[in-house]
C-alpha cells in the first residue's frame, strides 16, 4: 500500500490525445470524490493537491490516503481508475487501463418485450465481482449496476415463487453505446408490469376483428334546443325576480289596485304639504301648548326614554311618530319609525335603523337627531355621502317631505 501523502503539491495526468476524457481524483474505496471531474484539454488534467492539503490540514494524510486518479472515456464510457506512485508529479493513464463500463443496464423483459415488475439482479464480471441490485415496479424493468469489468459477465435473477433465471454476455470495450445494456428474457412465473404495451404493438395499430372501432355518434340538435329553452327559462324567471325586487312603493301598491300617482322624478323633492298654521306658543308638531320655562310641550320625549319600537306614555301623546318611508331602491316601500330622540343609520349590526340589504350603505352611515322641536340629520362620514332634496349634506334640518338618500334608496321624511 502506497501512501498518497508524498503527492506533490500539483499532479499531472495525462491521457490519450484523441478524444475526449473526464478526470478526477477520488478515494481508495470510490466512495469520496476529492477533486471533481474536469476535461481534459489536449490530453492533459492539472490536479491541485495542494488545495487539499489546505482544506484537511491535520488529516490530510488520513483522508487522501490511497487517493486515485480516475478517468473517463466519454465516447466509450470505459473507466481507468490508478493510483499514483509516491512523489510522482505526472499519471499517465493508457487506452488498456480503461477496464471498467462506467455503467451497465439490465434489462428483464418477457417474450412479448413486457417488463418485468420486480427481481433480484446479481451480476459477476470478469474481476469475480458481484454487482447486486433490486429490480422495484417504479425501475420499468431496468437496474443500473457501475463499475463493471469489461469481458465476459454472468447474470442470475431471482423473481417468483423462489425462481432462478441466468445468463452469460460479454462486455465489449468499444461500443456504439457508452452504456453497456444487456437483455434478459424471463419466459414466465415472473411479475408483469400491467398497462405497459410492448414493442410489438404500436400506438396506431389497427383494431381487432372483435371489437371494431368505435363510431362517434352525433349529438342530437334536439337535446341543444331543450338546453337552450331551459336556459331562457332561467334567464327570464331571474330577471322577473330581480324586478320585483325593484318595485317602488307607487308600483306596490298599484298591483293591489290601488294608484298613489306618478312618482316623482329622481333627484327632485318629493312634493309638500302645505305647513300647518300654528298659533304663536304652540308646537307645530303636537298643536299643544309649550311650556316657557323647559321648552318641553305634550310630544317631547326625554333622553333615553324610548328606542325604535318602544312605546311610552310620552310617545302615545304623539299622533304619528317621526320616521323614515322607503320611497324607491333596495328599502322601497319599507317604514322606519323613530321613537327615541337620536337613531343611527347604516349597514352594520348595532344600528337604530340597520340597512344590510345595500352594499352602498356605510356601516356607520348616517345619524338622526332631535334638536328642540325638529329634527337633523347628520353624514357620520359615509363612503356614498348623505344626500337630502339631491344635495350631498354634512348635516341639514329636516321638514316634512324632504327626500333622503342613503346608498341606493330615496326615503321620505314624515313626522
Amino acid at each position: 500500500v502506497v501512501s498518497s501523502w508524498a503527492l506533490p503539491d500539483k499532479v499531472t495526468v495525462n491521457v490519450p490525445s484523441e478524444g475526449r476524457y473526464l478526470v478526477w481524483l477520488e478515494s481508495a474505496d470510490g466512495r469520496t470524490v476529492f477533486l471533481p471531474p474536469v476535461e481534459s484539454v489536449g490530453g492533459k488534467v492539472e490536479l491541485d493537491i495542494a488545495a487539499l492539503k489546505k482544506r484537511f490540514a491535520d488529516t490530510a494524510e488520513e483522508t487522501l490516503k490511497n487517493a486515485r486518479v480516475g478517468a473517463y472515456d466519454l465516447k466509450f464510457g470505459n473507466l481507468a481508475l490508478v493510483t499514483p506512485k509516491p512523489n510522482d508529479t505526472s499519471v499517465t493513464i493508457t487506452p488498456d487501463q480503461f477496464r471498467y463500463a462506467m455503467r451497465v443496464q439490465v434489462r428483464l423483459q418477457t417474450p412479448d418485450d413486457k417488463p418485468i415488475a420486480a427481481a433480484f439482479v446479481m451480476l459477476t464480471d470478469a474481476d469475480n465481482t458481484i454487482h447486486a441490485a433490486l429490480l422495484e415496479p417504479s425501475k420499468g424493468g431496468v437496474v443500473s449496476l457501475e463499475r463493471v469489468r469489461l469481458g465476459k459477465v454472468s447474470l442470475l435473477v431471482n423473481y417468483g415463487n423462489n425462481l432462478t433465471a441466468s445468463q452469460e454476455a460479454e462486455i465489449q470495450a468499444e461500443r456504439a453505446d457508452p452504456v453497456v445494456t444487456l437483455t434478459m428474457v424471463i419466459s414466465s412465473g415472473a411479475p408483469v408490469l400491467e398497462g405497459t404495451p410492448s414493442a410489438s404493438s404500436g400506438p396506431e395499430s389497427a383494431p381487432s376483428a372483435s371489437r371494431p372501432a368505435a363510431v362517434p355518434r352525433a349529438f342530437p340538435v334536439w337535446n341543444t334546443v331543450l338546453g337552450l329553452l331551459l336556459l331562457a327559462g332561467v334567464l327570464y324567471g331571474g330577471y322577473r325576480w330581480w324586478k320585483s325586487r325593484q318595485l317602488t312603493v307607487q308600483e306596490a301598491f298599484k298591483k293591489l289596485g290601488i294608484d298613489l300617482g306618478p312618482e316623482p322624478p329622481p333627484g327632485q323633492p318629493i312634493a309638500q304639504k302645505p305647513p300647518v298654521q300654528v298659533p304663536e306658543g304652540h308646537c307645530p308638531f303636537c298643536g299643544q301648548p309649550i311650556d316657557p320655562v323647559t321648552g318641553a310641550c305634550a310630544c317631547t320625549v326625554a333622553p333615553g326614554a324610548a328606542t325604535v319600537g318602544a312605546s311610552t306614555a310620552a310617545t302615545t301623546a304623539v299622533a304619528t311618530a317621526p320616521r323614515l318611508v322607503g320611497a324607491r331602491g333596495a328599502y322601497g316601500g319599507t317604514v322606519f319609525e323613530i321613537m327615541g330622540v337620536e337613531a343611527t343609520i347604516g349597514r352594520e349590526a348595532g344600528n337604530t335603523i340597520q340597512l344590510s340589504n345595500d352594499n352602498t350603505v356605510s356601516r356607520r352611515h348616517a345619524r338622526l337627531l332631535q334638536q328642540g322641536h325638529g329634527w337633523v340629520i347628520r353624514d357620520e362620514g359615509s363612503s356614498n355621502g348623505t344626500w337630502v332634496n339631491g344635495v350631498r349634506v354634512t348635516e341639514h334640518p329636516l321638514r316634512p317631505g324632504d327626500e333622503i338618500q342613503i346608498g341606493s334608496t330615496f326615503f321620505r321624511w314624515e313626522v
